[in-house]
């Protein structure tokens, strides 16, 4: 088998294994789970979660559509039998930078709620295995009220506000 067809066939196969993923988490509960139905955002209090979905809403639902296309591109092109490498490291790289702009965008939103954070929180985001970064945006998906990455985000536009 060729390498760039063994890289299309493994590729296509992580994409549907992460697209389950996600299907997956879109349908958790909207509390989160956890104690209290509030899983990873007992560390913020509603009153920071609301200013960050407010500072970022806006700009995160056109991101959000953009990631989506991005990845649909990806996935027709990883089913192309004539689609080379380069063609094919650009859908990626396409995606990637979505979601690196989403990325930026949600730290804005941390930005927003920096200066009201106590010490008592900072101490549990930083104790965290990620620094805090899954504890302030799990649950909040793309749309930073959805459940998984962005996948609440996707189906209503906008998450679960």
């Amino acid at each position: 088998m060729k390498i760039t067809t063994f890289l299309k066939c493994a590729f296509l196969a992580a994409t549907l294994l992460w697209a389950t993923a996600f299907q997956a988490s879109a349908q958790a509960p909207a509390g989160g789970g956890g104690a209290g139905g509030r899983g990873n955002f007992g560390v913020l209090t509603q009153e920071q979660r609301t200013k960050m979905r407010e500072a970022i809403q806006a700009e995160l639902t056109p991101l959000i559509q953009q990631l989506t296309a991005a990845e649909k591109d990806l996935v027709k092109a990883g089913l192309q039998a004539d689609i080379s490498e380069a063609d094919f490291r650009a859908k990626v790289a396409a995606v990637q930078k979505v979601e690196a702009d989403i990325m930026v965008l949600r730290l804005k939103g941390v930005k927003a709620i920096a200066s009201t954070l106590t010490p008592e929180q900072k101490t549990q985001l930083e104790g965290t295995r990620d620094g805090g970064y899954g504890a302030l945006f799990s649950g909040f998906g793309g749309g930073m009220g959805g459940a998984g990455r962005a996948g609440g985000a996707r189906r209503s536009a906008g998450g679960n506000n």
